[in-house]
């Protein structure tokens, strides 16, 4: 049987079924769920009711199987107080959240029903209490944090400016360390026949001719686009040591470079 014929074949059934449900007014209301109220049927689907019946307390929520046209139908029976206070406290994206929000009301005697119907795209008032109180719980421990900070320090500014301060310190630390490994380069020496941190190095490519002119320099002041290579970079460790004329072979991403040394010179810094 196509899908059509069977989509049919159940809407018929549930015609039915809902026009003898109809003339009894015990019960409010009935809403389709499942695979018949916004997907595709198949032949052992069966159909999902929710039946509104009105409050009485010997009575509770409940399911029942019915057969209606050939068809299974699972119908689960809810009086209206528990109704409302299924929708106003479904959690957003749970079961029944989904189930009910996907649903599709079939008709209703009571029109405070149909406005419960359409709360259930907004989130349920349980829901936003929980989320509230999640949201609170999770601020506790920073706020305790914070109190205890203000209380032994006495000034909340006093920190920020403390952390600004460390900051700067760690700055100051790192330039330190980059100054105290530093070496003066001069022309003259023979930092001039080698290629070392500083030196202005001219790269022949042997594969295809062409030539690259840069700067070795540190990794901090690296900078292609400005002609500054980093000592640590594939290029620049297969080149550190060599001399004019020397043939390398640098290892790149993806294949290796055979490169020429073709001049080597000392940056010299302006006065």
């Amino acid at each position: 049987m196509s899908t059509a014929s069977l989509q049919q074949r159940y809407t018929v059934a549930l015609d039915a079924l809902v026009a003898q449900i109809k003339e009894d007014r015990s019960i409010l209301a009935a809403i389709l769920c499942g695979s018949l109220s916004h997907d595709t049927v198949w032949a052992r689907s069966d159909i999902d009711l929710v039946l509104v019946t009105i409050d009485d307390k010997k009575v509770d929520a409940s399911d029942i199987a019915l057969y209606a046209g050939g068809v299974n139908v699972h119908a689960l029976l809810m009086p209206r107080a528990k109704f409302r206070e299924t929708v106003e406290g479904s959690v957003t994206n749970s079961f029944t959240h989904s189930f009910l929000a996907k649903g599709r009301l079939l008709y209703t005697h009571d029109p405070s029903i149909e406005q419960l119907c359409g709360h259930l795209s907004a989130i349920g008032d349980r829901d936003t209490q929980f989320q509230l109180l999640g949201c609170g719980v999770g601020a506790l421990a920073c706020i305790h944090k914070a109190h205890k900070w203000f209380v032994t320090r006495a000034d909340l500014l006093h920190l920020d400016a403390r952390a600004e301060l460390d900051l700067v310190e760690e700055r100051i630390e790192l330039l330190e360390r980059r100054l105290s490994a530093a070496r003066v380069l001069r022309p003259d020496g023979p930092s001039s026949n080698a290629v070392v941190l500083g030196s202005h190095v001219v790269l022949e490519d042997l594969d295809d001719g062409a030539r690259q002119e840069f700067t070795l320099v540190s990794s901090a002041e690296s900078n292609p686009a400005e002609g500054r290579l980093s000592q640590e970079s594939p290029v620049g460790r297969a080149i550190a040591g060599h001399r004019r004329g020397d043939v390398v072979d640098a290892h790149a991403p993806h294949r290796i470079r055979h490169l020429r040394i073709a001049e080597i010179g000392v940056t010299r810094q302006a006065a």
